[in-house]
């Protein structure tokens, strides 16, 4: 056998040992994360303002506290304990809603959006347009163990609601793999508000559950929980939301340490 042929033979076995190393999931980068965010949206003023959706929880154990969560102005947030477990709640004496005149206005070739006064506004005029909306935002993200159980979080992870609500099996929004399940259920939100009756409000909030891990290049996956809602006019009281969870997004098996 030639000295040529060995070094061949040598260095083909390095190259599919080094390509099998890179493949292989890199322990230093397995991570978990927990993202919450709920939001808010209405087109007219509200008064006397007490909003309650859900947090995510385990055994009512609640995975959020107020003091992390740092609501837009004019809102306080606090957590209070309700029929339906913890809930996240934001209140605020007014909440006003202002119409606000923009233009599209073109630049060394870029486009942007500037704001101009009621008197500058042209109706007829494509490039000005009016908003008749304000939102209140809520967003935080937190590590967490690694791994996190996202093919069947329902009393092993965080989750809207826990065991309280019904989860009945669904279609997905989104094609996904064969692991991936989707489930809807009734969501109650408490809303309690002063508006005009045409004033609408709309809702929504969002958790998830990731694990991440470099094999290759970053791969992982999740688990999220949503609640969405709309109303007009004055509420004073609990409303039926869409509530929607999916589980097994991604790959797996998650990689153990």
């Amino acid at each position: 056998m030639s000295r040529q042929f060995l070094l061949t033979l040598l260095l083909a076995g390095l190259t599919v040992t080094a390509g099998c190393s890179f493949l292989a999931p890199n322990p230093e980068s397995y991570t978990s994360t927990y993202d919450y965010s709920a939001g808010v949206d209405a087109t007219g003023t509200l008064s006397d303002v007490t909003i309650r959706v859900p947090l995510p929880q385990v055994d009512g154990e609640v995975t959020y506290d107020a003091s992390v969560v740092e609501p837009d102005e004019p809102f306080d947030a606090t957590v209070v304990e309700t029929e339906y477990g913890p809930m996240l709640e934001l209140t605020a004496d007014e909440f006003v809603v202002e119409t606000r005149y923009y233009r599209f206005v073109e630049e060394d070739g870029l486009g942007r959006r500037e704001e101009i006064d009621e008197t500058q506004y042209d109706p007829a005029n494509p490039d000005h347009h009016k908003r008749e909306q304000r939102t209140v935002r809520v967003h935080v993200t937190r590590e967490a163990t690694y791994p996190i159980d996202t093919r069947t979080p329902v009393g092993e992870s965080p989750t809207f609601y826990g065991d309280r609500v019904t989860r009945e099996l669904a279609d997905c929004r989104i094609p996904y793999r064969d692991e991936t399940a989707c489930f809807a259920y009734d969501a109650p939100v408490y809303l309690s508000y002063d508006a005009a009756e045409d004033a609408r409000v709309s809702g929504s909030v969002v958790f998830t559950g990731s694990n991440e891990w470099f094999a290759g290049g970053w791969t992982g996956n999740d688990y999220a929980d949503r609640v969405a809602f709309e109303t007009t006019g004055p509420q004073d009281g609990w409303v039926t939301a869409n509530g929607t969870t999916e589980v097994g997004r991604g790959t797996y098996p998650s990689p153990e340490r």
